[in-house]
This record gives C-alpha cells, sequence and structure tokens, in this order.
C-alpha cells in the first residue's frame, strides 16, 4: 500500500496534482487572509468612526445636563423662597413655612429641565434647615450629612459642581444602591459664606439615560473623576472602585480623540475629558467581538474549501486527460526493453503529445532498422573473425614442421615420418579447411593430440600430455582453437631448456556447465605475470598466432562475462588454467 502511494505521488500526474492542491491551498489562504485583514481594518475604522460621533454626542448630553443641573442649582441659589428659608435665624411660623415652601416648590417646579421632573434635591442649610423636593424620608441624621464626603468636597470647593458615586445615598429609595451624588455649596457673593449645600442624587437609570445608546456587546463606557474612581459605567462591578483594566494605564495620560490599544487586546478607545464634571469619560469598543459578528469563519471556511475542491477536481480531470496518453506511453516503453519494437503509440490527445507519439514511433523504427542492421554487421564481422582463425597459422611453424618431415626423411624412419605426415595433414584439414566454428571435444581432443605428435617428434618427449574426458562431455561443443593456445603455453614456456614435466587435461560437464582445466608441474609464474598473459597479447605464439587474451575475449563475446578464463600459478608450483563455457550438446540430424 505504501509503495503505491509512493508511485502515485512520484508520477507525473500526482505531482501536478499534489502541485495544484498547494498552489489552490495558498491562493486560499493568501486571498483569505489578506481581504480579512483588509476588511478588518476598514471595518475597525469605520465602526470607530460611526462610534466616535455617538461618544460626542454623549459627550454634548452630558455637557447639557451639567448645565440643566447648573440651571436648577442657581434657581435655587438665587430664589427669595429658598434664601428666606434657608438663612433664616428663627424658625418661621406654620403659615409662613407653607407658603414659603409652597413657591419653593413652584419656582423649583418652573425650572427643572424636561426629564428630570422627578429629580430628587436635597438641600441642607446652615440654619438647621432642610429641603427635599420628593415626597420621601431623609435615612441620616443633619449631622451626619454635614460631615459626609460629598457635602465637605462642596463645602472646600464651593465654587465647582462635584460628581461622586456612592453606595447608599441620603434617602429612602436611595438606600443600598448604587448612585451619583451631585453636590454644590450655596454661599454669600460678598462674604464667601457657605450658607447651603444643594445634594442632587442621581439613580443609576437616570445616569444610564444619557448613554444607554451607545451600549452593546461590543462597547463600554466609563465615567472616571480625578481621583481615578468610576462613577458611571455599565460595568457595574467597577462602580465606585478604583479604574484597573489593563488599558488605563496606556491612555490615561494621552491626549483626547481615539487610541488604539493592542496589547494583547484589540481595541479602540474614545477619550474626552468633562472638566465641567472634573471627570474624563471614556468609549472602550472591543474590535476583536465586534468582528466576530460580522465574520461567518466557518462558512467562510467552507465556502473556500468548496470552490477549491470544484478547481481541484476540474484540474484533475484536465491534467488526467493531459497525462493519460503520457502514462500510456511510458508502459509502451516499459513493454518495449521485454518485448520486440512493436509497441507503437496512437496519435491522440495534445499537440505536445501528439508530437511525442509521433516522435516515439519514429524511435521504433530507427531502433529497429538499426538493430538489423547490427545484427547483420555481427554475422559478417563473425565469420571474418571464424574466416581470420582458419588462416592464423604460424607460417613458421609449417616450415619448420616440414623441415622436421624431410629430415626425418632423411633418417629413413618411414613410420614415425608416416605418423607425424598424418597428424599434420589431419590438423591442417581442421584448422583451415573446416568451416565450422564450433566442434566437439572429441574434435577438440584430436586437434591436441596431432598437435602434441608433431611437437615431440620435433622436440622429443621430454613432456608429457594425459586426457581426462569424462564420457558425459564428449559430443559437447566449444569454439574451435580454444584450447591449442593454453597447451602450447604449456609446452614452450612451462617446461623450457629441455625440462621434463606432465601437462594434464581434465574435461567434465557440471551443472551445465562445461569445465576444462589444463594442469602443469613447469615452473609456475608470480601473480602479475599470470595477470599480464591473461590480460594482454604478447604475440608469441607458434601454431596459430592466437592468444590467451584472444580466447578470454572470444568466450566473453559469445557467452558473456559469467563465462571465460582463470589462471591460478605461482613460483615453482605449476599453472593450473581453468576455462568455463556452457555445456551446448551437438545436435545430430
Amino acid at each position: 500500500m505504501k509503495k503505491r502511494i509512493n508511485n502515485v505521488i512520484n508520477s507525473f500526474s500526482g505531482r501536478i496534482t499534489l502541485l495544484m492542491l498547494v498552489g489552490i491551498l495558498l491562493i486560499a489562504v493568501t486571498v483569505s487572509t489578506v481581504v480579512l485583514f483588509m476588511s478588518r481594518n476598514t471595518f475597525k475604522n469605520t465602526y470607530a468612526m460611526s462610534q466616535e460621533k455617538v461618544f460626542e454626542q454623549i459627550e454634548k448630553d452630558m455637557s447639557n445636563f451639567n448645565d440643566q443641573l447648573e440651571n436648577v442649582i442657581d434657581t435655587v441659589d438665587s430664589s427669595w423662597a429658598f434664601r428666606r428659608f434657608l438663612m433664616a435665624d428663627s424658625p418661621l411660623s406654620n403659615l409662613q413655612t407653607f407658603q414659603n415652601i409652597y413657591r419653593m416648590e413652584k419656582e423649583l417646579e418652573e425650572n427643572k429641565p424636561a426629564g428630570l421632573d422627578r429629580l430628587n434635591i436635597l438641600i441642607i442649610g446652615k440654619n438647621g434647615e432642610s429641603y427635599l423636593s420628593r415626597t420621601e424620608t431623609v435615612t441620616m441624621s443633619y449631622d451626619a450629612i454635614w460631615e459626609s464626603v460629598p457635602v465637605k468636597r462642596a463645602v472646600n470647593e464651593p465654587d465647582v459642581i462635584h460628581y461622586m458615586s456612592m453606595y447608599d445615598g441620603y434617602t429612602a429609595t436611595a438606600k443600598e444602591t448604587s448612585v451619583v451624588i451631585v453636590s454644590k455649596a450655596l454661599y454669600y457673593r460678598e462674604s464667601r459664606d457657605i450658607y447651603a449645600v444643594v445634594l442632587i442624587t442621581l439613580s443609576r437609570e437616570q445616569m444610564m439615560s444619557l448613554y444607554d445608546y451607545y451600549i452593546n456587546d461590543n462597547n463600554s463606557l466609563y465615567l472616571v473623576d480625578e481621583s481615578d474612581t468610576v462613577l458611571v459605567s455599565n460595568d457595574l462591578p467597577s462602580i465606585g472602585k478604583k479604574m484597573e483594566n489593563e488599558w488605563y494605564g496606556s491612555v490615561k495620560d494621552s491626549g483626547d480623540g481615539r487610541i488604539s490599544y493592542g496589547s494583547g487586546l484589540d481595541l479602540t478607545i474614545e477619550k474626552a475629558a468633562l472638566p465641567f464634571m472634573d471627570c474624563t469619560l471614556y468609549g472602550v469598543i472591543n474590535n476583536e467581538s465586534a468582528l466576530k459578528g460580522l465574520y461567518n469563519t466557518s462558512l467562510l471556511v467552507a465556502i473556500c474549501a468548496l470552490i477549491g475542491a470544484l478547481i481541484l477536481i476540474l484540474c484533475v480531470y484536465l491534467t488526467n486527460k493531459t497525462t493519460a496518453p503520457l502514462s500510456q506511453l511510458v508502459g509502451r516503453m516499459s513493454k518495449t526493453r521485454q518485448e520486440e519494437f512493436t509497441e507503437y503509440m496512437p496519435v491522440e490527445g495534445t499537440i505536445e503529445v501528439r508530437q511525442l507519439a509521433k516522435t516515439y514511433n519514429g524511435m521504433l523504427d530507427d531502433i529497429k532498422n538499426y538493430i538489423s542492421e547490427l545484427i547483420k554487421i555481427q554475422q559478417d564481422k563473425r565469420a571474418a573473425e571464424i574466416k581470420a582463425l582458419q588462416m592464423q597459422i604460424n607460417p613458421h611453424y609449417i616450415y619448420n614442421t616440414l623441415a622436421s618431415i624431410k629430415w626425418m626423411v632423411y633418417q629413413g624412419n618411414v613410420e614415425k615420418t608416416t605418423a607425424m605426415i598424418d597428424a599434420f595433414i589431419s590438423l591442417l584439414r581442421n584448422t583451415i579447411s573446416n568451416a565450422d566454428e564450433f566442434i566437439t571435444i572429441d574434435q577438440e581432443v584430436e586437434n591436441l593430440n596431432n598437435y602434441i605428435l608433431i611437437n615431440r617428434a620435433r622436440y622429443g618427449d621430454a613432456v608429457q600430455v594425459e586426457f581426462y574426458v569424462s564420457a558425459n562431455c564428449t559430443d559437447c561443443l566449444l569454439p574451435k582453437l580454444l584450447l591449442q593456445p593454453f597447451v602450447e603455453n604449456a609446452f614452450f614456456h612451462a617446461f623450457p631448456s629441455g625440462m621434463s614435466g606432465m601437462i594434464e587435461i581434465y574435461m567434465k560437464e557440471k551443472e551445465g556447465k562445461l569445465e576444462i582445466r589444463i594442469c602443469d608441474d613447469g615452473i609456475g609464474m608470480d601473480s602479475d605475470k599470470a595477470r599480464n598473459v591473461l590480460n594482454s597479447d604478447n604475440g608469441k605464439e607458434h601454431f596459430s598466432g592466437i592468444g590467451v587474451h584472444n580466447v578470454k575475449e572470444r568466450l566473453e563475446l559469445l557467452y558473456g562475462r559469467e563465462y571465460g578464463v582463470e589462471i591460478k600459478s605461482g613460483e615453482n608450483k605449476g599453472t593450473q588454467v581453468t576455462v568455463t563455457l556452457p555445456a551446448v550438446r551437438k545436435k545430430y540430424e
């Protein structure tokens, strides 16, 4: 299975498909990333600009709200009825008190801003009197109110309206709730002596009405006073506490306007100072949360995957249409290596494939023609080699042999002379007249015996020769003049200066191979000389002029490198030549 997968991957079509798949994935990822990045930045800027407008509107609404509260406080401060009530050194009569309160409520009602008709206004005077704009109960004592932080801040800075977040207000409706206390001291213009303090209690709902249209799942708003305490926020747990958000430290000392914050969080922060309240307003936009609703990542991935799959299927189809003829060509070329050159390609497909098929078919024709010519040339060459072998009888050997016969005639040794002439005639007949390239073991042994007989007649009987031929190989064929060079070398080089010795020739058939060994007990030679005899043509042969090197090349040419000649020898240890060739028997008709 693994090998099959590797073959698919390493194939031409497999690599193109893999390349297209990688390319499609890269394009999809790159385009999606670029589009998302560009649209993300565009959305962030657009969304921030739209929220900036809303934020500016909140800033204006708070300014207007502060102006309205100032009007209320100015109404109290300039009202004759309130001054009489809060500055009287002695208690008023019941009638005076009723008339005065009526007048106070009427003036307050006439100047109370729209939408704040149920404003909770508590006024306490230095004379011990207090006024509450709503019918409810004050839950703190007069002295406790004067000791409260909002009152002290108003007394310490009488020219400023102070905003402060508190838990537990002064009245029953503000009990155990988070409220914002607006405080302002009233004083005499001439002496600046404080005669009363106005305390306006704003509920969470009243404050939220100023900014609730800005708040959503992506936005938050914080109104922070000069002591870093949160007065108003949709982040309810933070109200009345010190601002501890991570981004606050980075933007606290920066100027007003839009600020990008990206340390761990992707935030856009709108900042505006509200000097009339001694506060700073922060609008925080969570871009990650806002973008989640804009992009459906799963749907986007699914669409990209679907488009990529369709493109890949189309590309694979077109690629297969193009590469199928190439695969067919590869298959036919593989068959061509094992069979005859008959696997022609159909001319079809793209222009390039058709041209390739034409070239391949033309190549097959050229190869067949070339092989036919090569076979004919080899056949002619082999015939010429055989003819040349037949003509390679050393003339000096013939001259010397005839001279020896002449000398024997003079001696009157008719029997020996006749045997030598018969051997010489048989040797010439089998060597020159016989046109066959291959002869049997029996014929080769006969030729060797004739050659040995002639040599003994010329040089004496010092060297003896014995044949050991197995009966199962006598009809095996071998190239003509194959063994004569080895026997000749043994005669003239293994036993110099009339030295006597023995040459033994063994022939047997074993496991489909014909093995011939020529062994002598002569002077031998070292390994370098043995290698030189086998690999070089020294041209010193007496009979045929055919060297051992030529025999080796003939065997490799006829049978391949699996067969050939091996020489083992050592100085004063004799020599053994082993000739190996396939056992091919003669066919009788």
